[in-house]
């Protein structure tokens, strides 16, 4: 159908490495930044950005509404860095404690701290937003061409978009696109709808709905991703076939 697929494609992964290209990639990024990070719900979890990027430092997460619990394994990009998980330390490489899942959104704070010589040098800190589908909703992930933005009070907005057929390949997140004829959709913003332009490698987030409205065709392609719960946009991110 026209209309998008459901939140439960496969598993949607934070970047998988093996170790040799862990270790390569540690190599060329500073302390203050994550390899990878990984969670404990992949098969019923879907995360967008989908994959982890050391240098992507917000990421919304969504999970099945009967996923009671969800930890976080982060693996450092030097041995002397020292992370939290929500103000708990957790050792590269190890399980996070576990962060009990409400039906209310939560953000979950991972904090990198680079040492030398045993003092702080620097800091940087990872956001992960939390949220479990409750039951009685559906979450969709569509994608279309955005063919209009009107702003709203409260900083929200109203997307207009025509939507295009996504395809995937067998049991993956990789996926083509066709758009055979037109089919509008139209629904209005989250009051907390995260907001990303830019390119599918390279996201970047915006400030607001103004600020995506400002920029969402700055590398000259009005085509992204829109994931929506029952009929309310929640994410906004750049799209192209893989």
């Amino acid at each position: 159908m026209k209309r998008t697929v459901g939140i439960l494609i496969a598993a949607l992964l934070f970047l998988a490495l093996t170790p040799l290209a862990l270790a390569q990639q540690a190599s060329s990024l500073p302390p203050d930044r994550l390899v990878s990070l990984t969670h404990n719900a992949p098969n019923t979890g879907i995360m967008l950005p989908d994959r982890f990027d050391p240098w992507q430092n917000t990421y919304l997460l969504t999970v099945a509404h009967w996923v009671s619990r969800i930890t976080f394994t982060p693996v450092t990009s030097s041995p002397t860095s020292q992370v939290t998980v929500n103000g708990q330390p957790v050792a590269s490489g190890q399980k996070s404690q576990i962060i009990n899942m409400t039906d209310k959104p939560q953000a979950v704070q991972i904090l990198v701290s680079a040492y030398e010589n045993g003092a702080l040098t620097t800091q940087n800190a990872y956001t992960v937003y939390l949220q479990r589908r409750p039951s009685e909703y559906r979450t969709r992930v569509s994608a279309g061409y955005i063919t209009q933005i009107d702003m709203k009070a409260g900083g929200v907005a109203t997307i207009s978009a025509d939507l295009v057929t996504l395809t995937y390949q067998g049991n993956t997140n990789l996926s083509t696109f066709y758009n055979d004829t037109v089919y509008l959709y139209k629904y209005d913003t989250s009051p907390n709808c995260l907001f990303y332009y830019g390119t599918k490698q390279n996201p970047v987030r915006a400030a607001d709905a103004q600020d995506f409205s400002n920029n969402y065709m700055m590398n000259g392609s009005n085509l992204y991703y829109i994931v929506y719960i029952e009929n309310e946009i929640v994410a906004m991110l750049p799209y192209a076939a893989d």
